[in-house]
C-alpha cells in the first residue's frame, strides 16, 4: 500500500489481488517482498458484495442484530446502537453490505440501508447521513469505503453473518476497531499486520477492560473472543 500524497485516481491497482495500490511501478516493485505473502487473487475484498460464497440462505429463525441511527434520529434522542430483532424475510439476507475488515478479521457483518429511492436522487440533508455505518465499509486497502457506498443514508441494521446475536457492545468494540485502523492510515502506517483474527480479539479484550474498569457493566456479558 502506497502512502505518497496523491488521489486514489492517480495510483495503480495490483492487478493480482486488486486490494493494494501504488504510485508507480517503482513502488510497487519495492513492495512486493513484504506484499507477496498476501498477494492471491481470493484476497480482494472490493468485490465481497458480489461473491455468492459470502452469502448464506437465512436462518429459519430471527437473529438478533443492532440498528445505527442516522444523524437526525440521533438528534432526536435515539441511543447510538440499539437491539432488534431480524426476521428470515428481512432484505438484508439477499442485498445486505459485507463490512470488509470484518470479515478480514473473522468476525463478517452484513448491513442493511433502509432507503426506498435511488440516493442519487434523493435531496441531500444531513441529518439522513450515518456516518458510523460508513464507517463499517471502510476499504482496509484505502482506510475509506467504496464510492458506490457514498451515499449510505437513513438508519441501517447490521447482523452477524454466521447467524448469531450481535450485541451493541460487540458493535461498538469493532467500531472502535475500526477506528484504530483509520489511525494506523493517518499515521502513514500500514494496517495489514493488525487485520488478523488475533489481532482483533485482542483489541476486543482490551476494550472490554477497558469499558469495565470505566464502570459500562454491560460489557460484563460480552464474550471475547467473539
Amino acid at each position: 500500500m502506497c502512502f505518497r500524497e496523491g488521489s486514489p485516481q492517480q495510483l495503480m491497482r495490483c492487478s493480482r489481488c486488486k486490494t493494494s495500490v501504488y504510485c508507480s511501478s517503482i513502488c510497487q516493485s519495492t513492495d512486493w517482498p513484504t506484499h507477496k505473502s498476501r498477494c492471491s487473487p481470493t484476497a480482494s475484498l472490493s468485490s465481497m458484495s458480489s461473491r455468492p460464497s459470502l452469502r448464506r440462505a437465512p436462518p429459519s429463525h430471527a437473529v438478533v442484530g443492532v440498528i445505527i441511527p442516522c444523524n437526525a434520529e440521533r438528534a432526536q434522542g435515539a441511543p447510538a446502537l440499539q437491539t432488534s430483532i431480524v426476521q428470515p424475510s428481512h432484505p438484508i439476507y439477499h442485498c445486505g453490505l459485507p463490512s470488509p475488515i470484518s470479515h478480514a478479521v473473522g468476525f463478517p457483518l452484513l448491513l442493511y440501508r433502509h432507503i426506498t429511492e435511488d440516493p442519487s436522487k434523493m435531496i441531500r440533508h444531513p441529518g439522513l447521513d450515518n456516518q458510523t455505518a460508513m464507517h463499517l465499509l471502510t476499504q482496509p486497502s484505502t482506510g475509506i469505503a467504496l464510492n458506490q457506498y457514498a451515499e449510505l443514508v437513513y438508519f441501517v441494521t447490521v447482523i452477524r453473518q454466521d447467524g448469531q446475536p450481535l450485541t451493541c457492545e460487540a458493535l461498538e468494540t469493532t467500531l472502535l476497531y475500526i477506528d484504530h485502523v483509520l489511525d494506523l492510515f493517518l499515521d502513514g502506517v500500514s494496517p495489514w499486520h493488525r487485520l488478523n483474527p488475533t489481532s482483533f480479539q485482542s483489541f476486543c479484550q482490551r476494550y472490554k477492560d477497558e469499558r469495565i474498569q470505566s464502570g459500562y457493566r454491560d460489557f460484563d456479558m460480552m464474550r471475547v473472543p467473539f
